[in-house]
């Protein structure tokens, strides 16, 4: 029978596969017949030791809701449930930024449980709302609704999270010594430039997370949604609202949420599918979001992490993007980190 299982040689590569043995290729005699003796760590030709399979066995555990009730925000986002993944965690931002949401707001419906995290550039209880009901509230421009100006820094990111590249050509995948030298991701770094270095940030919502992963783990996964009353005014422009997810691990120090072409998360990236009349009945109808999508990395068993999840306004602190955040869960991925659509 096969059981799940990593091997140290393939993680940092493929993650976790179905195997019977660990290894990528079978056990020869000197006459180069099969060695079908007993199983036993071997040498490889390029002098690197097979561990044994059983120390890399991948059995992370299941994901628990408990937001039916609660209104906490790592419960939205399925963390700190008894019996479920432990979690310390804390928001900041202008008051009224960051909600539990209990339902569906047009295509989006909570990833797990009955509720999701909304972060936002300004009010995040104004996202439910239909233009009639912002408009009562004195948004009375439905182009530019909802529009919150908090006008509230920090002006620029707060540390660990930087704009610096590790390098001018090479990511940490590329070389693994330039961890904790920057943003692994070198995602950042060309908004940055487009405001000549001196981008302000305004409006900066964020929840910063500590998570232990747990034995039998190599990965790390959870899903979001990106919306910005900045489409279609404001498309392309320097004034580009921003979502980035920075992680701190031993193999990682940077933005983990990025499309194909290494663009940070924004109404300019490449998962930006729903424009206008499907983000209809709330208050993003005319503008424009991303689908769901998944954000997943490779993790070691028994690390620590810090997560830093954030939403900001870039240029000045006028009209709100949000993102939702929802479904934590350990994966058997080791991969580097990828964002890519739900199916």
């Amino acid at each position: 029978m096969s059981r799940r299982v990593c091997s140290i040689l393939l993680l940092a590569v493929t993650g976790c596969e179905y195997a019977s043995v660990v290894g990528t290729r079978p056990l020869t005699g000197e006459d180069g017949s099969r060695d079908d003796g007993e199983e036993q760590a071997d040498e490889a030709d390029d002098g690197v030791d097979i561990p044994d399979a059983g120390a890399f066995e991948c059995d992370p555990p299941p994901p628990l809701s408990c937001d039916g009730d609660s209104d906490n925000l790592l419960h939205a986002v399925g963390l700190d449930c008894i019996g479920g993944i432990p979690a310390a965690g804390g928001a900041s931002g202008p008051a009224g930024s960051q909600a539990s949401y209990a339902g569906s707001l047009g295509p989006y419906s909570p990833r797990e449980g009955e509720r999701m995290l909304i972060m936002s550039t300004g009010r995040a209880e104004h996202l439910p709302l239909e233009h009639t009901e912002l408009s009562e509230l004195g948004c009375d421009e439905p182009l530019y609704c909802p529009n919150t100006n908090f006008g509230v820094g920090p002006g620029v990111l707060p540390k660990p999270l930087t704009f610096q590249p590790v390098d001018a050509d090479l990511s940490c995948v590329d070389d693994p010594s330039l961890v904790g030298s920057g943003d692994c991701s070198n995602s950042l770094y060309e908004q940055w430039s487009a405001c000549g270095l001196d981008c302000e940030l305004w409006d900066y919502s964020e929840l910063r997370l500590g998570l232990t992963v747990p034995a039998k783990s190599y990965g790390l996964a959870f899903d979001l949604a990106f919306m910005s009353t900045e489409w279609p005014s404001f498309a392309g422009s320097g004034f580009n609202d921003m979502f980035v997810a920075w992680l701190e691990s031993e193999s990682w120090t940077g933005n983990v949420s990025f499309d194909g072409n290494g663009n940070p998360i924004t109404v300019n990236a490449g998962f930006t599918d729903y424009r206008g009349s499907e983000l209809a009945g709330f208050a993003m109808e005319g503008h424009a979001g991303t689908r769901w999508l998944t954000t997943s990395f490779g993790v070691q068993p028994d690390e620590r992490l810090t997560l830093v999840l954030a939403v900001f306004d870039i240029g000045d602190g006028s009209y709100d993007s949000v993102a939702l955040v929802d479904g934590f869960r350990w994966t058997c991925s080791g991969t580097t980190p990828t964002t890519e659509p739900v199916p």
